[in-house]
């Protein structure tokens, strides 16, 4: 029978401490108002852990906001710290990906990167292993006030509650606009605030190697910021992490422990906003519930397109579990919504928020989504609420939040959601038809090679990924089964040092081409023109095409340098055989050193994805190269392990990639045309081209599923 969960320090939470005062920011506006009155309150230090940070971001958009201070986060810094001469403020930066490096600020060239102040500091953490980030996002003001969630002081965030379509103060820093943006902080003083300062310091600690120095006792006021209302007094919450593996830190899982516990323990409602919804362990979880005859409701509100790229990757993730959870939903207890404006046109709200609300007596919020990374490979800190009956503030909380979506007063809310007794019934009953609305999202996957590649969680793993580590480690642990085999011929033996050989090669090219450079289109080009005219460019190329595919840089942006470069035919020849050869060494690199090593690089998942490929045709193969529905290095890699005959890989892999090299060729050509010669002709053929290869790889999709 569900319960309370038992808070556990070390299981499913870190420390359990009490707020004195404590309330919610639904909104970045919220936010933004009260990040600059704290920073004006605070008399002694101002500490910030950010995943993500721009100097430039107007946190001033509106005349009753306006403090008397800069508007851009930079100057408002800058003249604070002038004109507070006591004050101090640290900034904890996570020392992100290069794949990040386009959206955000460059901090060398940046004012806060080059500030030299005695009482700034602006510390780059990258302290987590290869693959990882480190995503909590905190704030804390004279150890007695904090702010944390999922929101950073970075671009895109800024939104009003309301959340109104075309709203023209919500835009980048660039003047460009954004869609409408959904998440929440929370405030917390007291005991609370100087819990989450030892996180800080231990957090300053593993980056520079030295803790916060001790704050002195002051018997100046707590602060408060006045815009923020105080939603609740003297309550218990407790804290809890994710941590990766990282050198001498241990992993630590305690929020998939904490919202597993949360799960088994309701007993009417659970209500979650979500940016993802990619943890298969916590989704099992919730189809659990929901194949009990009395189990209880389920309400998630996600994203609907998070963009191309994310519904190539975590999207079809969240299609397969949303499936799942409907064939769980025996009872009719499941929805899921996302919400959206519609006046005429619609437009979706963008869902930030990490937030989950259980029989309106737990609460859970922080950073952490509901993806395989933040419940095992990201740092991430929650906030969780757990009371024995329904409490007034967590009932104003989930009333407030869905009154935001539905465009409805809060009080009518809470009567509904009293009277009815049922979330799924107070949101199909008060859901509009224009304006604020929460629409069902019933997203599916659309072919059953998705579903297995969605099943294997590749797309959103969970454990850090460093190749090369894991490669290392798995060759060393198997090297006398390895090298020591009484059954291998001299022949097979030969062969091994040859392929030792090759590896290593391989790997300092990888290193010298790809991590130094980055590998974006640009570099690949200009790589490629300094060698157009010299002898042994051709062979270089092809060496290029192999590294870039045993590597996993992305074939296509080899191919549009090649094609621009050294011409049509130059890169049809170069990407072909290239490919090729890089799909050989893949496959033999999984074939002879096996499924330990290529289990350590993708995980337990290789089984699913073996018996995928084992036994399969040349007709299949086809489809797997045609299809972007896994990454060429992937399948090449397990393809080796699976039994796949060799003769059936290749010649499915150079069926199924000629056509699509020949399109990305013929529409570099024709797209280099119209640069040079922009006539309404050449634009013309080369839009009817792109609709044209992109009209037949959908039906293609479609055909295949």
């Amino acid at each position: 029978m569900p319960s309370t969960p038992t808070l556990v320090p070390d299981k499913n939470c870190w420390k359990q401490c009490t707020v004195a005062d404590g309330g919610f920011l639904p909104s970045g506006r919220d936010y933004f108002r009260a990040f600059r009155e704290a920073v004006l309150s605070a008399k002694h230090e101002v500490i910030l852990l950010a995943w993500d940070l721009c100097e430039t971001v107007e946190m001033i958009r509106d005349e009753k906001d306006d403090d008397g201070y800069p508007s851009k986060l930079v100057d408002f810094l800058i003249q604070v710290l002038e004109e507070k001469p006591e004050l101090k403020i640290k900034i904890l930066l996570w020392d992100y990906s290069v794949i990040y490096m386009a959206e955000r600020d460059w901090l060398p060239f940046t004012k806060l990167g080059q500030l030299k102040h005695p009482r700034f500091e602006l510390v780059t953490d990258n302290s987590v292993p290869a693959g990882a980030s480190h995503h909590q996002k905190l704030v804390i003001f004279d150890g007695t006030l904090a702010m944390c969630g999922g929101l950073d002081l970075a671009a895109w965030r800024w939104d009003s509650s309301e959340h109104l379509a075309d709203d023209p103060r919500r835009v980048s820093p660039k003047k460009k606009p954004y869609q409408p943006y959904h998440d929440i902080q929370t405030a917390v003083a007291g005991e609370a605030a100087s819990v989450l300062r030892e996180l800080a310091s231990a957090r300053w600690k593993r980056a520079t190697g030295q803790a916060l120095p001790e704050l002195k006792a002051s018997v100046s006021p707590a602060i408060w910021p006045d815009s923020v209302p105080i939603a609740f007094k003297d309550t218990d919450i407790a804290i809890a992490f994710t941590y990766p593996k990282y050198k001498s830190y241990p992993s630590i899982r305690q929020i998939e422990q904490l919202y597993l516990d949360c799960i088994h323990s309701a007993k009417r409602s659970i209500y979650i906003e979500n940016q993802y919804l990619t943890s298969k362990i916590l989704v099992d979880a919730l189809c659990r519930r929901l194949t009990e005859e009395d189990g209880p409701e389920i309400v998630i509100l996600l994203t609907h397109d998070a963009g191309w790229a994310e519904d190539m990757t975590m999207g079809r993730m969240r299609n397969r579990l949303l499936e799942k959870l409907r064939e769980a939903d025996e009872h009719g207890r499941f929805r899921c919504f996302y919400p959206c404006i519609k006046n005429g046109k619609e437009q979706q709200v963008y869902v930030h928020a990490k937030l989950m609300i259980v029989d309106q007596r737990i609460l859970i919020t922080g950073s952490a989504n509901l993806s395989n990374r933040s419940m095992r490979v990201d740092t991430e800190l929650n906030l969780a609420f757990i009371e024995n009956e329904p409490k007034p503030y967590i009932q104003r909380l989930q009333a407030q939040l869905l009154a935001m979506h539905l465009h409805k007063q809060e009080a009518e809310l809470q009567h509904s959601l009293k009277s009815t007794k049922s979330l799924i019934r107070t949101i199909e009953e008060l859901n509009p038809e224009s304006g604020n609305q929460l629409k069902p999202l019933n997203a599916s996957c659309e072919s059953d090679i998705e579903r297995r590649l969605a099943d294997t969680q590749l797309l959103d793993p969970d454990e850090p990924i460093s190749p090369i580590h894991n490669v290392w480690g798995a060759l060393k642990a198997q090297s006398d089964l390895y090298w020591h085999d009484q059954h291998s011929s001299p022949y097979l033996k030969g062969f091994k040092i040859l392929s030792w050989l090759v590896t290593f090669l391989v790997a300092g090219l990888a290193i010298a081409l790809f991590w130094k450079s980055g590998f974006s289109q640009e570099q690949a080009t200009n790589l490629l023109a300094s060698f157009e005219k010299k002898p042994g460019t051709v062979p270089l190329v092809i060496l290029i095409f192999v590294v870039g595919g045993i590597i996993a840089v992305p074939l296509n942006l080899l191919v549009i340098a090649t094609a621009l470069t050294l011409g049509s035919w130059v890169a049809i020849a170069c990407g072909l055989s290239g490919s090729l050869l890089a799909a050989g060494a893949s496959f033999g690199i999984g074939h002879y050193f096996g499924k330990p090593v290529v289990r350590k690089v993708i995980g337990e998942r290789i089984d699913t994805i073996i018996q995928s490929l084992r036994g399969r045709g040349i007709g299949s193969m086809i489809v797997l190269r045609l299809l972007p529905i896994a990454p060429f290095g992937l399948i090449n890699l397990v393809a080796g392990v699976s039994g796949l005959r060799f003769k059936v890989y290749m010649v499915g892999t150079a069926i199924g990639m000629l056509p699509g090299l020949l399109a990305v060729v013929l529409t570099t050509n024709h797209f280099q045309k119209a640069l040079v010669n922009p006539t309404p002709y050449t634009w013309l053929v080369f839009l009817l081209l792109a609709g044209l290869i992109l009209g037949t790889a959908f039906w293609a999709q479609k055909k295949f599923k």
